[in-house]
């Protein structure tokens, strides 16, 4: 094993008492300031690794049963308390605070910063520890879609990125367009790896589970929407679709900002009763919810630039729950749909009426078959072991 190690771990009140031996040093660890168990990204990364016998370790923000959940895959979390943050900087200044008490037990060869607001923390456990910094920029920090109409803020990001960037030896991104980007954007260099956002292969659950629980009947179509809920997703225009569109009903999954918004717009355009807020469920039991749906959506306007270059992680796990998807025709995301025939795109400046009818193409029983059977012959190619190389390579020197 990589950086052999053995763990005692008790928990108690977010107090870790952790006993290595060996070099008393992880193969790799991860900083993500998101929670731990609805963080596809950093937990298929970090199960790659320890599939490969890498020693791995993973700061967020977590609790006890995170902790005992992913010692069984021994993975190692150092969980950070989440609090109910209504400003991102405290929410950032919070995970530093609490991620400092690791600091002198989650040294590593390798630290990967999974997102901006990661950074901080991995700079100082490269500072003080040495090793190796991995950046993994999921989305195009300096022009934020949440932060379009908020000039100010997004200078003060760009420029907190940029302060940081100069520490970081190697960079991830999730796209070529990204890549192209960023390299200019940061007048670097250093090596790029693409990691795109694909779920880990999984077989075809037969789900019913929003129906049972929601009361759908069977002459409704379910439309699922799963990630953050934030202004520009295309929530909006298709719930205004859903007047055009009598057998569906839309099933949000995630949390956010917007919730209040789509509340609103639900009960303006008198869709409220089809419209269903499902909270958020942890990444792995997202799949069966998923595979209980007739089509997803990816419906991104472009309202910033990171937006116009993005690849979610909702299409291909849609993909994978064998559910065509519905999506707006920005560069990254149409290319997909019309190399693997597993959705309609279409612009993302389409009527209601419009909406509706691309929605009505997906469900309709004549090209369930096709579509399913296009999202099954991708889900072999478009899925996260085929990237498993790619990111043995990433902490392999």
């Amino acid at each position: 094993m990589h950086g052999e190690y053995s763990a005692a771990l008790t928990i108690s009140n977010c107090k870790i008492n952790l006993m290595l031996t060996g070099n008393k040093i992880f193969d790799v660890c991860f900083i993500s300031i998101n929670e731990i168990n609805k963080d596809a990204r950093t937990l298929n990364m970090a199960r790659t690794l320890v599939k490969n016998a890498y020693s791995v370790c993973i700061i967020a923000f977590g609790n006890q049963v995170d902790s005992d959940y992913l010692s069984k895959e021994n993975i190692i979390l150092f969980p950070v308390e989440k609090k109910n943050y209504k400003k991102a900087l405290r929410r950032i200044r919070d995970f530093y605070r609490g991620s400092k008490k690791y600091f002198d037990i989650a040294t590593a060869k390798y630290y990967i910063a999974e997102d901006l607001y990661s950074l901080r923390v991995a700079v100082k456990l490269k500072k003080l520890f040495g090793g190796k910094l991995i950046y993994d920029s999921r989305e195009i920090y300096s022009a934020l879609g949440p932060l379009s109409d908020k000039p100010f803020r997004q200078r003060i990001l760009t420029a907190y990125e940029k302060h940081y960037i100069k520490k970081v030896d190697k960079f991830i991104v999730t796209g070529s367009m990204d890549e192209e980007y960023l390299r200019s954007h940061f007048k670097t260099d250093k090596p790029f790896t693409i990691i795109m956002n694909l779920p880990p292969y999984r077989d075809v659950v037969k789900s019913n589970l929003l129906r049972e629980k929601y009361s759908i009947g069977n002459d409704k179509n379910i439309i699922i929407y799963q990630g953050e809920l934030l202004p520009g997703r295309g929530i909006i225009p298709v719930i205004k679709s859903l007047q055009y569109f009598n057998e569906a009903v839309l099933c949000i999954f995630g949390q956010g900002s917007f919730r209040e918004e789509i509340i609103n717009e639900s009960i303006k355009n008198n869709v409220i009763d089809r419209v269903f807020l499902c909270g958020s469920v942890p990444y792995d039991e997202l799949h069966k919810w998923t595979s209980s749906a007739d089509a997803g959506l990816s419906f991104i306007e472009p309202v910033s630039f990171s937006y116009q270059l993005a690849l979610p992680n909702k299409l291909f796990e849609y993909c994978m729950a064998r559910i065509p998807s519905l999506v707006s025709d920005l560069p990254a995301m149409n290319k997909i749909i019309e190399e693997y025939q597993i959705g309609i795109a279409i612009s993302s400046e389409s009527t209601p009426e419009q909406i509706a009818n691309a929605l009505k193409i997906l469900c309709d029983d004549s090209n369930k078959e096709t579509f399913i059977k296009n999202c099954d012959s991708a889900s072999h190619t478009l899925n996260f072991e085929t990237q498993e190389e790619k990111i043995l390579s990433l902490v392999g020197d």
